[in-house]
């Protein structure tokens, strides 16, 4: 019904729409956070070295699974246009070229496995570390397809507006992982240890349980379409709209295995801090995030509907909540960050820097939420070679060098790196909201009835 009333100009969303979107993301990424909370306690059980090795296979996975993901983007934001125009029958053509794309995209990066030692190597991981953190890389990108397909239909299902079946997909895997992990790290009845291993293994098993419910999901709506065959129009449409995204993600996880690499370099006890805080952090991130996916799939419907309106009441919305929760966070990591780092179990020199590095998070609370929400809305308007262009300078050319020069001409480890992403976060909050707050990126977003993507897709598959 909300949904009809955005497509008629007749109403704009409100914060409970975006709540309503964002309540069943959220619990998704919660629960996909309480699988990596759980990997990296029972790997610290481990020591140092494969908490360490854990933390770089999990940046260098993301990094070769970075593109695709962001490829993935273009479908959400594509769905949601047509929905938003009303366009049913695209929204379920869409929904078989995103299964397309996972065929193609997915095996190919699976080919990749074979290349973990030499990147591992690269980044100047000793060999213990790199060889327990290849282990896990290994299985992790054979799994690539399983990741790609997963995020193929979460895509679908939230551009349509549908938030709530990828969750209940999200919480059935992640409850399962951590059902695994143990078994599978430890060893149980007839199971071997596996260690690191069996980290990845469990992921990897989850994953194929998360694709198998969507696909239960999705194939009987997706029987509805007129073709399932590929269409070089809407494929297209997807490339447009994804393809920035993808390399956004590309080099964004580059910038943050290089320094992942930095912090390797700069000792053990850095890198397992960084490691641990990540993972806290991500707790906060979380909500702030699922805003901004609220934000995208409410801002492509309202710009597949043609109104400017509803796009505007959905990024104000949005910013308002966004914020408030991420400021929440920040205060609970300055009042109990020793508690926060106490249930990890580590070395005390490991818990007493990532005591420190929560203080340094507190700080780009509220900045992470103005860039996440910002970047949702220029996304869903399809402006999205605009956050690409401003996320790649932001990381490349004031994360990388700021973090660099604090963390080890100036000696400040992983405290300065912290440094150098809350310099990042800032810069990118500012020239974001910028963006939002002018009239540019709405002016080719907006046409009623046809949604943009679709028509630039369709112009140029003519061509």
């Amino acid at each position: 019904m909300r949904n009809q009333k955005i497509q008629e100009g007749a109403g704009e969303p409100s914060m409970r729409d975006v709540v309503r979107l964002a309540w069943p993301i959220t619990i998704s990424m919660l629960s996909f956070t309480a699988m990596g909370v759980a990997d990296t306690l029972f790997v610290s059980r481990l020591g140092t070295e494969p908490l360490a090795a854990v933390g770089m296979a999990v940046s260098t996975t993301f990094l070769i699974l970075a593109f695709g993901l962001g490829l993935m983007g273009g479908v959400k934001v594509a769905v949601a246009q047509a929905t938003g125009a009303g366009d049913h029958g695209s929204v379920l053509r869409l929904g078989w070229q995103a299964v397309w794309m996972t065929l193609i995209v997915g095996g190919a990066l699976a080919a990749l496995a074979p290349v973990g030692l030499s990147l591992f190597a690269a980044m100047g991981a000793e060999q213990r570390v790199g060889e327990m953190a290849n282990a896990y890389f290994l299985i992790r990108v054979l799994g690539s397809p399983l990741t790609l397909g997963v995020l193929a239909f979460k895509s679908w299902f939230d551009g349509r507006g549908d938030t709530r079946t990828p969750m209940v997909a999200n919480l059935l895997a992640n409850g399962l992982n951590i059902a695994l992990d143990p078994i599978f790290i430890f060893g149980w009845g007839g199971i071997p240890a596996m260690g690191v291993s069996g980290a990845a293994a469990a992921t990897v098993a989850a994953l194929a349980v998360a694709l198998a419910f969507l696909v239960w999901r999705g194939i009987p709506l997706l029987r509805g379409a007129s073709s399932a065959r590929p269409e070089r129009a809407l494929l297209l449409a997807i490339w447009a709209l994804g393809s920035p995204m993808g390399v956004r993600h590309l080099l964004g996880v580059g910038a943050w295995v290089i320094l992942v690499g930095v912090l390797a370099q700069v000792g053990a006890v850095d890198l397992a801090a960084h490691v641990m805080v990540i993972r806290i952090v991500s707790v906060s991130f979380l909500p702030g995030h699922a805003i901004s996916e609220a934000t995208s799939v409410l801002v492509g419907q309202s710009v597949g509907a043609g109104n400017r309106a509803a796009a505007r009441a959905a990024v104000r919305h949005s910013m308002v909540l966004a914020v408030s929760v991420m400021a929440v966070c920040g205060g609970v990591f300055v009042l109990i960050p020793g508690a926060l780092v106490g249930v990890f179990g580590v070395d005390a020199d490991v818990a007493a820097l990532g005591a420190r590095l929560l203080l340094v998070a507190a700080g780009f609370q509220v900045f992470d939420a103005v860039a996440m929400v910002a970047q949702g809305a220029l996304n869903g308007a399809g402006d999205t070679r605009f956050v690409m262009v401003t996320s790649v300078l932001a990381g490349w050319f004031l994360q990388l060098p700021v973090a660099y020069a604090l963390a080890v001409p100036m000696g400040w480890g992983a405290v300065g790196a912290w440094l150098g992403v809350t310099v990042e976060i800032a810069g990118l909050a500012a020239v974001s909201l910028w963006r939002v707050r002018g009239d540019r990126w709405l002016e080719r977003a907006c046409v009623p009835g046809q949604p943009a993507a679709i028509a630039e897709g369709a112009n140029a598959a003519a061509a």
